[in-house]
């Protein structure tokens, strides 16, 4: 059923998937995690399990340690690439870390080509965080250059896994020198970080400074207009009599402002400015004296 003829290779050593390009390892292999065979600690890099079958194919093509492989995926043509590091899985299978399964987009079961391959040495790579919570850790230029010693390579595109204090990071590949894939084994390479996918810029100090200052400004200027449109109180405070008694405000004081207008008591009472017996004449009314009602004769 798994015949190295299915994929057009011989039934050479590569296993159940045969190889292609002789003189070059090149089989398929179904793929699981390491997980699977109890090898958790690998998940921590980028090395894979293989069968014994490959070590001796590998042998007979005098490839020297160490050993540098690219892994594609045949469905999508995503590929990354790392090293080895056991011959011991089962014939026609293989092991890879689970996060590299996500970054090629594998399955368990999935089949996945490999290939030897010999990568130039790396002497710079720039990584970039997808959260800004690896910035929490307390120094996490040492974490990270730390766990790189569990790689084999470096690969631009990948999002590699640091796991540190029982929790898992992500770290993006984002740019690497000489090459676009580098080995990091035995390698001096200079590191750099980009800021994290996530990460905001704080508001400078000053800035901040500068609007609360303003804010007081526009305060002031409101409170000012303010009075303005009140107008000055003067004497607005409260006097105190000699004796203790309350003092009783005026109807006009400068405290209340002017008083209105009192009413008009002639309207409201006309009985106050009366005359008694009736109204006096001050001078004689018209006529008076010169008719009968003086009995003046004329």
């Amino acid at each position: 059923m798994f015949g190295g003829g299915l994929f057009g290779g011989d039934r050479g050593p590569g296993g159940f998937f045969g190889g292609g390009v002789p003189g070059r390892f090149d089989h398929q292999y179904q793929v699981f995690p390491v997980t699977f065979m109890g090898k958790e600690e690998l998940e921590k890099g980028n090395k894979i399990i293989l069968p014994q079958s490959a070590l001796d194919h590998l042998a007979r093509l005098n490839i020297s340690w160490p050993m540098l492989f690219e892994m594609t995926n045949p469905a999508t043509s995503r590929s990354t690439h790392g090293g080895v590091q056991e011959f011991i899985a089962e014939e026609g299978t293989c092991f890879f870390p689970y996060w590299m399964m996500q970054n090629l987009l594998l399955q368990e079961g999935d089949l996945v080509r490999i290939t030897n391959t010999s990568l130039q040495k790396g002497s710079f790579v720039k990584l970039q965080p997808v959260s800004s919570d690896f910035l929490d850790i307390h120094n996490p230029r040492a974490v990270l250059e730390n766990s790189l010693r569990n790689f084999a390579t470096l690969t631009v595109g990948d999002c590699i896994v640091i796991d540190y204090n029982q929790r898992k990071y992500e770290i993006e590949i984002v740019e690497c020198k000489p090459a676009k894939a580098i080995s990091i084994i035995e390698a001096d390479v200079n590191v750099d970080f980009a800021p994290p996918k996530d990460y905001k810029e704080p508001v400078p100090a000053a800035s901040a400074a500068a609007a609360v200052e303003n804010t007081h400004l526009a305060t002031k200027e409101e409170e000012a207009v303010a009075e303005a449109e009140e107008g000055p109180k003067l004497f607005g405070g409260s006097g105190q009599r000699v004796d203790g008694k309350p003092i009783k405000t005026p109807l006009a004081s400068p405290a209340s402002g002017p008083s209105p207008s009192p009413p008009d008591e002639e309207l409201l009472m006309p009985w106050i400015k009366r005359i008694p017996r009736g109204v006096k004449w001050t001078s004689p009314p018209y006529g008076y004296g010169a008719g009968h009602m003086t009995g003046a004769k004329g």
